[in-house]
Protein backbone atom coordinates (compact mmCIF):
# COMPACT_ATOMS: atom_id res chain seq x y z
CA UNK A 1 0.00 0.00 0.00
CA UNK A 2 1.23 3.47 -0.50
CA UNK A 3 1.70 6.51 1.78
CA UNK A 4 -1.47 8.26 0.95
CA UNK A 5 -3.42 4.62 2.20
CA UNK A 6 -1.62 4.79 5.26
CA UNK A 7 -2.51 8.85 5.72
CA UNK A 8 -5.65 8.57 5.06
CA UNK A 9 -6.22 5.35 7.29
CA UNK A 10 -4.50 7.16 10.50
CA UNK A 11 -6.66 10.56 9.43
CA UNK A 12 -9.75 8.28 10.15
CA UNK A 13 -8.56 6.67 12.90
CA UNK A 14 -7.11 10.03 14.98
CA UNK A 15 -10.94 11.24 14.25
CA UNK A 16 -12.21 8.39 15.39
CA UNK A 17 -10.67 10.25 19.02
CA UNK A 18 -13.79 12.94 19.14
CA UNK A 19 -15.38 10.27 20.82
CA UNK A 20 -13.38 10.38 23.34
CA UNK A 21 -14.02 14.18 25.04
CA UNK A 22 -17.49 12.52 25.98
CA UNK A 23 -15.99 9.23 27.54
CA UNK A 24 -15.23 9.28 31.45
CA UNK A 25 -11.71 9.25 32.32
CA UNK A 26 -12.13 5.05 33.23
CA UNK A 27 -13.14 4.89 29.63
CA UNK A 28 -10.76 7.31 27.85
CA UNK A 29 -7.69 5.03 28.44
CA UNK A 30 -9.33 2.19 26.66
CA UNK A 31 -10.99 4.14 23.81
CA UNK A 32 -7.09 5.46 22.93
CA UNK A 33 -6.00 1.23 23.10
CA UNK A 34 -8.48 0.47 20.39
CA UNK A 35 -7.06 2.61 18.34
CA UNK A 36 -3.81 1.55 19.14
CA UNK A 37 -4.05 -1.92 18.39
CA UNK A 38 -6.27 -0.36 15.01
CA UNK A 39 -2.64 1.18 13.98
CA UNK A 40 -0.77 -1.45 15.38
CA UNK A 41 -2.69 -4.10 12.63
CA UNK A 42 -2.16 -1.65 9.67
CA UNK A 43 1.64 -1.69 10.39
CA UNK A 44 2.30 -5.41 10.59
CA UNK A 45 -0.75 -6.67 8.06
CA UNK A 46 -0.65 -4.59 5.31
CA UNK A 47 2.04 -2.06 5.25
CA UNK A 48 4.89 -3.87 4.83
CA UNK A 49 6.46 -2.22 1.63
CA UNK A 50 5.96 1.51 2.61
CA UNK A 51 9.13 3.58 2.73
CA UNK A 52 9.62 3.72 6.58
CA UNK A 53 11.15 7.31 6.29
CA UNK A 54 7.95 8.91 4.19
CA UNK A 55 5.94 6.88 6.38
CA UNK A 56 7.32 8.82 9.84
CA UNK A 57 7.74 11.94 7.97
CA UNK A 58 3.83 11.98 6.64
CA UNK A 59 2.15 10.53 9.68
CA UNK A 60 4.02 13.21 11.97
CA UNK A 61 2.78 16.01 9.84
CA UNK A 62 -0.65 14.74 10.58
CA UNK A 63 -0.43 14.26 14.26
CA UNK A 64 1.12 17.87 14.86
CA UNK A 65 -1.77 19.57 12.33
CA UNK A 66 -4.25 18.07 13.39
CA UNK A 67 -6.16 20.22 16.23
CA UNK A 68 -8.07 17.21 17.65
CA UNK A 69 -4.98 15.25 18.07
CA UNK A 70 -3.94 17.88 20.67
CA UNK A 71 -7.52 17.18 22.50
CA UNK A 72 -6.37 13.84 22.96
CA UNK A 73 -2.89 14.10 24.29
CA UNK A 74 -4.50 16.45 27.07
CA UNK A 75 -7.08 13.29 28.28
CA UNK A 76 -4.30 10.48 27.73
CA UNK A 77 -0.40 11.59 27.67
CA UNK A 78 0.49 8.33 26.85
CA UNK A 79 -1.09 8.26 23.13
CA UNK A 80 2.07 10.44 21.37
CA UNK A 81 5.24 7.96 23.10
CA UNK A 82 2.52 5.15 22.24
CA UNK A 83 2.06 6.48 18.78
CA UNK A 84 5.38 6.82 18.19
CA UNK A 85 6.94 3.14 19.50
CA UNK A 86 4.72 1.88 16.72
CA UNK A 87 6.03 3.45 14.46
CA UNK A 88 9.60 3.14 14.95
CA UNK A 89 9.61 -0.44 16.97
CA UNK A 90 7.45 -2.09 14.96
CA UNK A 91 7.49 -0.34 10.84
CA UNK A 92 10.50 1.07 11.62
CA UNK A 93 11.87 -2.31 10.72
CA UNK A 94 10.15 -4.21 8.29
CA UNK A 95 10.97 -7.80 9.33
CA UNK A 96 8.80 -9.08 11.85
CA UNK A 97 9.33 -12.55 13.73
CA UNK A 98 9.12 -14.69 16.77
CA UNK A 99 12.96 -14.94 17.30
CA UNK A 100 16.00 -14.60 14.71
CA UNK A 101 15.95 -18.04 13.70
CA UNK A 102 12.45 -17.19 11.81
CA UNK A 103 13.92 -13.70 10.59
CA UNK A 104 16.60 -15.42 9.09
CA UNK A 105 13.73 -16.86 6.19
CA UNK A 106 13.79 -12.98 5.25
CA UNK A 107 16.89 -11.67 5.79
CA UNK A 108 20.49 -12.93 5.63
CA UNK A 109 21.74 -9.25 7.37
CA UNK A 110 23.24 -9.81 11.19
CA UNK A 111 22.15 -6.82 13.13
CA UNK A 112 19.55 -5.54 15.84
CA UNK A 113 15.87 -7.10 15.32
CA UNK A 114 12.38 -6.31 17.12
CA UNK A 115 11.33 -9.91 17.53
CA UNK A 116 7.86 -11.01 19.49
CA UNK A 117 8.89 -13.75 21.40
CA UNK A 118 5.06 -14.05 22.79
CA UNK A 119 3.41 -11.93 20.12
CA UNK A 120 2.64 -9.08 21.90
CA UNK A 121 5.18 -7.58 24.03
CA UNK A 122 8.56 -7.26 21.33
CA UNK A 123 12.07 -6.72 22.25
CA UNK A 124 14.93 -5.80 20.94
CA UNK A 125 17.41 -8.17 20.28
CA UNK A 126 20.50 -9.17 18.35
CA UNK A 127 20.41 -11.34 15.59
CA UNK A 128 23.84 -13.76 14.55
CA UNK A 129 22.89 -13.92 10.59
CA UNK A 130 26.77 -15.32 10.00
CA UNK A 131 27.66 -18.21 12.75
CA UNK A 132 27.10 -21.63 11.66
CA UNK A 133 24.29 -20.92 9.30
CA UNK A 134 23.02 -18.28 11.17
CA UNK A 135 19.63 -17.94 12.47
CA UNK A 136 20.95 -17.42 16.26
CA UNK A 137 19.47 -14.87 18.86
CA UNK A 138 21.72 -13.67 21.24
CA UNK A 139 20.70 -13.54 24.75
CA UNK A 140 23.75 -13.18 26.66
CA UNK A 141 27.13 -10.79 25.09
CA UNK A 142 30.16 -9.84 26.63
CA UNK A 143 33.92 -8.45 25.80
CA UNK A 144 34.46 -5.24 26.96
CA UNK A 145 33.22 -5.45 30.93
CA UNK A 146 31.14 -2.38 29.75
CA UNK A 147 27.99 -3.27 31.40
CA UNK A 148 27.42 -3.86 34.96
CA UNK A 149 26.11 -8.21 34.98
CA UNK A 150 26.09 -7.57 39.17
CA UNK A 151 22.20 -6.89 39.00
CA UNK A 152 18.50 -7.98 40.48
CA UNK A 153 16.41 -10.46 39.71
CA UNK A 154 13.75 -8.46 38.02
CA UNK A 155 16.48 -6.58 36.00
CA UNK A 156 17.80 -10.32 34.97
CA UNK A 157 14.10 -10.90 34.28
CA UNK A 158 13.19 -7.72 31.80
CA UNK A 159 16.73 -7.84 30.55
CA UNK A 160 19.29 -4.90 30.22
CA UNK A 161 22.34 -3.51 28.47
CA UNK A 162 22.86 -2.39 25.22
CA UNK A 163 21.77 -4.70 21.94
CA UNK A 164 24.47 -3.48 20.20
CA UNK A 165 26.84 -4.06 23.36
CA UNK A 166 26.82 -6.04 26.36
CA UNK A 167 23.44 -6.78 27.16
CA UNK A 168 21.31 -9.92 28.84
CA UNK A 169 17.83 -10.17 26.92
CA UNK A 170 15.76 -10.84 30.26
CA UNK A 171 14.79 -14.90 31.68
CA UNK A 172 11.10 -14.30 30.65
CA UNK A 173 11.98 -13.60 26.92
CA UNK A 174 14.23 -15.93 27.21
CA UNK A 175 11.70 -18.59 28.69
CA UNK A 176 8.78 -17.57 25.87
CA UNK A 177 11.28 -18.83 23.28
CA UNK A 178 12.70 -22.03 24.81
CA UNK A 179 9.48 -22.65 26.19
CA UNK A 180 7.52 -22.37 22.47
CA UNK A 181 9.67 -25.29 21.13
CA UNK A 182 13.02 -26.98 20.60
CA UNK A 183 15.83 -24.60 21.14
CA UNK A 184 19.60 -25.28 20.79
CA UNK A 185 22.20 -22.96 22.83
CA UNK A 186 25.33 -22.17 21.29
CA UNK A 187 28.53 -20.48 23.58
CA UNK A 188 31.11 -19.12 21.38
CA UNK A 189 33.96 -18.52 23.79
CA UNK A 190 37.84 -16.72 23.29
CA UNK A 191 40.99 -17.28 26.06
CA UNK A 192 43.28 -14.40 26.93
CA UNK A 193 45.40 -15.96 23.95
CA UNK A 194 42.16 -15.16 21.71
CA UNK A 195 42.04 -18.66 21.17
CA UNK A 196 38.18 -19.64 20.09
CA UNK A 197 36.08 -22.19 22.01
CA UNK A 198 32.60 -23.28 21.58
CA UNK A 199 30.04 -25.28 23.42
CA UNK A 200 26.91 -26.40 21.56
CA UNK A 201 24.15 -28.46 23.60
CA UNK A 202 20.92 -29.53 21.47
CA UNK A 203 18.27 -28.98 24.63
CA UNK A 204 18.58 -25.69 26.51
CA UNK A 205 14.68 -24.16 28.03
CA UNK A 206 14.45 -22.13 30.60
CA UNK A 207 11.66 -22.42 32.94
CA UNK A 208 9.02 -19.97 33.73
CA UNK A 209 9.05 -17.06 36.91
CA UNK A 210 7.13 -19.89 38.99
CA UNK A 211 10.60 -22.11 38.42
CA UNK A 212 12.58 -19.77 39.62
CA UNK A 213 13.71 -19.88 35.74
CA UNK A 214 14.87 -23.23 36.44
CA UNK A 215 18.03 -24.04 33.28
CA UNK A 216 17.68 -27.52 31.48
CA UNK A 217 20.35 -28.27 29.15
CA UNK A 218 21.50 -31.48 27.89
CA UNK A 219 23.46 -33.05 24.50
CA UNK A 220 26.57 -31.26 24.44
CA UNK A 221 29.40 -31.04 21.96
CA UNK A 222 32.37 -28.99 21.38
CA UNK A 223 35.94 -27.86 22.03
CA UNK A 224 34.81 -25.74 25.61
CA UNK A 225 34.30 -28.38 27.68
CA UNK A 226 30.51 -29.25 29.04
CA UNK A 227 30.89 -26.62 32.33
CA UNK A 228 26.92 -26.26 31.96
CA UNK A 229 25.74 -29.98 33.10
CA UNK A 230 26.78 -29.46 36.68
CA UNK A 231 24.30 -26.64 36.24
CA UNK A 232 21.36 -28.53 34.58
CA UNK A 233 17.79 -28.48 36.82
CA UNK A 234 19.27 -25.49 38.72
CA UNK A 235 17.44 -22.51 39.58
CA UNK A 236 18.78 -19.08 38.29
CA UNK A 237 20.06 -16.86 41.10
CA UNK A 238 20.36 -12.78 41.54
CA UNK A 239 21.73 -9.95 43.98
CA UNK A 240 18.81 -10.02 45.70
CA UNK A 241 17.36 -13.68 45.15
CA UNK A 242 19.75 -16.74 46.43
CA UNK A 243 18.91 -20.07 44.80
CA UNK A 244 21.73 -21.66 45.20
CA UNK A 245 22.65 -24.77 47.59
CA UNK A 246 25.45 -23.12 49.49
CA UNK A 247 25.30 -22.27 53.01
CA UNK A 248 26.89 -18.56 51.75
CA UNK A 249 25.68 -16.60 48.70
CA UNK A 250 27.30 -17.99 45.44
CA UNK A 251 26.55 -14.61 43.78
CA UNK A 252 28.27 -12.55 45.45
CA UNK A 253 31.57 -13.95 44.42
CA UNK A 254 30.53 -15.62 41.32
CA UNK A 255 27.85 -13.48 39.61
CA UNK A 256 24.02 -14.29 39.09
CA UNK A 257 23.76 -17.41 37.30
CA UNK A 258 22.26 -21.01 37.93
CA UNK A 259 24.59 -22.31 41.04
CA UNK A 260 24.55 -25.44 42.73
CA UNK A 261 27.25 -25.55 45.09
CA UNK A 262 28.57 -22.99 43.51
CA UNK A 263 29.76 -23.45 39.74
CA UNK A 264 31.53 -24.81 36.88
CA UNK A 265 30.80 -21.74 34.82
CA UNK A 266 29.89 -18.72 36.02
CA UNK A 267 29.58 -15.95 32.71
CA UNK A 268 27.75 -13.26 34.21
CA UNK A 269 30.53 -12.57 37.27
CA UNK A 270 30.97 -8.54 37.62
CA UNK A 271 34.59 -8.81 37.21
CA UNK A 272 36.02 -8.60 34.33
CA UNK A 273 38.70 -11.06 34.74
CA UNK A 274 36.66 -14.01 35.90
CA UNK A 275 34.07 -15.13 33.37
CA UNK A 276 34.86 -18.39 34.45
CA UNK A 277 33.72 -21.52 32.15
CA UNK A 278 36.03 -24.59 33.37
CA UNK A 279 37.39 -26.37 30.60
CA UNK A 280 38.77 -22.93 29.11
CA UNK A 281 42.76 -22.66 29.40
CA UNK A 282 43.11 -20.81 32.64
CA UNK A 283 39.33 -21.16 33.45
CA UNK A 284 38.39 -17.55 32.38
CA UNK A 285 37.04 -16.16 28.95
CA UNK A 286 38.13 -12.96 27.56
CA UNK A 287 34.84 -13.09 25.70
CA UNK A 288 31.62 -15.09 25.63
CA UNK A 289 28.54 -14.98 23.42
CA UNK A 290 24.90 -16.92 24.57
CA UNK A 291 23.24 -17.42 21.75
CA UNK A 292 20.07 -20.04 20.66
CA UNK A 293 18.61 -21.00 17.57
CA UNK A 294 15.07 -22.81 17.19
CA UNK A 295 15.38 -26.56 15.41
Amino acid sequence: MGNAWFQTHVYHLLLKTHDVRTYRESKETTRVDDILQELQGICFRENEHIDVIQLKKDTQSILKNMAVYKDVVKMNKKLKDDIKWILEGICGRKETGKDCTELKKSTATSGVYQIFPDKTEGVKAYCDMDTDNGGWTIIQKRYDGSVNFQRSWTEYENGFGNVKGEYWLGNKHIHRLTSSGTYELRIDLTDKNNYKYNAKYETFVVGDASSQYKLTVGSYSGNAGDALKYHNGRKFSAVDRDNDSNSKSCVKDWGPWWHGNCSNSALNNAIRDKWYWYGVKGNYAKTTVMMIRKI
